[in-house]
């Protein structure tokens, strides 16, 4: 996969600014990133992909992240997205990885999600397929569909990166 690259951007960033890093997650992105941070073995390959980059990263953002499978997935497929070996599966091997240990995702964890996602849904095996499990917070949009969350929630996710809150402080909002 291409977690390496992942490790290596987020270990760049912080390198370049000295700053903890921000990453957001969109849709499938939102677990790939999770496991690029948690690091550790890789449940297909079996690659080391070294320790977790927990310390270099202050908010983690999933928006519409399938955390815990997509809705589509619901059937198993052997190849492809929804296997229970890699893919999105909602009792797969990958995911059941990522989300077996909680906060390894930066210093605040939130998660953006809509019950009306029909791309990766809102439950999928009896649970909420987005919102990140011993995250910081989240806002749930109701009414939204996948690409609608991810185009109109950009307030939202900024106030969430600079500020670790949905709702940017007063002194900074505009007045009018």
């Amino acid at each position: 996969m291409y977690y390496q690259n992942f490790r290596a951007m987020i270990i760049a960033v912080r390198q370049y600014t000295g700053q903890k890093v921000d990453v957001i997650g969109y849709s499938m992105g939102s677990p790939l990133a999770r496991k690029a941070i948690l690091g550790g073995q890789c449940v297909d390959t079996r690659e080391i992909l070294g320790a977790p980059l927990t310390e270099l990263v202050d908010t983690f953002l999933s928006v519409a992240g399938a955390n815990y499978g997509s809705v589509l997935c619901i059937l198993p497929v052997p190849v492809g997205t929804c296997n229970k070996k890699n893919g999105l599966h909602c009792d797969s091997e990958f995911l059941q990885d990522i989300n077996n240990q909680h906060r390894y995702e930066g210093s605040h964890v939130f998660s953006i999600f809509s019950t009306a996602d029909e791309k990766i849904g809102f439950r999928s095996c009896g649970r909420p397929v987005s919102p990140i499990r011993g995250g910081t917070g989240f806002v749930k949009r109701d009414g939204l569909n996948h690409d609608q969350l991810m185009d109109t929630t950009h307030p939202l996710q900024r106030n969430f990166i600079l500020y670790h809150s949905p709702k940017a402080p007063k002194s900074h909002r505009n007045v009018n």
